[in-house]
């Protein structure tokens, strides 16, 4: 007969397995959180880069502009000086084109400036906004990093004081058996064990076989649900024992017994 205090070890082994399960869930998620922080901060510093090197470019492109412009001024004040010594029409003409050309290129050249003027102040206001909110996001990632080496600590203490319980109560049990319910108890959401009520699997409310539900009963051995894997025990409370026969079921609607 398997003794009362082997299901009471199963039981307590489920709970100690449901808060193990939740501790090594929190024990591997928590560096999650600081990764994520540092996916969004590195996202941010790519696109401050982008921006920076924009800012850069523009700042190379108006110094080009203005010492273009330096240049074009001095072109027109020398075309100026030759145009009072022609002595043709015709050279006079094609100075004053030169002069003409030259100033036009100066107004573009201008409105170039002022636009690269604009939008430079418009990237500096930008950039300032980056550091400003990269130099936030790495504060809080440190502040982020201590939470979190500080949370590590203590769930890993209480790791180790949960496996300190957890010898404590699987001293006996067979280390197949005691493989099989712990992966029963992960993948069943904390229900490795449940108890046979009424005829049914309390944990997937399968309606069992009166011979199985009387093996079950016996306690000669730990049976386990067809139907959902968990280990069963005998409800022996009078409101929960019921035969199949009395609600006029027949075992063969429910499973095979020899399956």
């Amino acid at each position: 007969m398997v003794a009362k205090e082997t299901y009471d070890n199963l039981l307590a082994y489920q709970e100690i397995l449901t808060e193990k399960f939740k501790l090594e869930e929190q024990i591997e998620d928590l560096p999650k959180i600081i990764s994520s922080k540092m996916e969004v901060l590195n996202r941010v510093k790519r696109s401050y880069l982008v921006k920076h090197k924009q800012f850069k470019d523009l700042e190379s492109n108006l110094t080009s502009c203005e010492k273009r412009l330096v240049e074009l001024k001095v072109e027109y004040q020398d075309n100026e000086e030759k145009l009072k010594q022609v002595k043709s029409q015709r050279e006079y003409e094609a100075i004053d084109k030169t002069l003409k050309s030259n100033t036009e290129r100066q107004d573009e050249i201008n409105l170039q400036i002022m636009q690269d003027k604009r939008m430079i102040d418009d990237l500096r206001s930008a950039i300032d906004d980056f550091e400003l909110n990269i130099k936030q996001q790495e504060e809080d990632i440190v502040k982020e990093q201590d939470r979190v080496n500080a949370e590590l600590v203590k769930f890993k203490k209480e790791l180790d004081e949960l496996k300190g319980k957890e010898s404590s109560v699987i001293d006996g049990l067979d280390d197949e058996f005691r493989l099989k319910f712990e992966k029963i108890v992960k993948n069943k959401d904390g229900k490795g064990i449940v108890a046979v009520t009424r005829g049914f699997c309390s944990g997937c409310f399968l309606v069992l076989p009166t011979e199985y539900v009387n093996r079950v009963r016996k306690n000669d051995d730990i049976y386990f649900c067809p139907n959902c894997s968990r280990a069963l025990y005998y409800d022996e409370s009078p409101e929960s024992i019921f035969t199949l026969e009395e609600q006029g079921l027949d075992d063969s609607e429910f499973f095979d017994e020899e399956v």
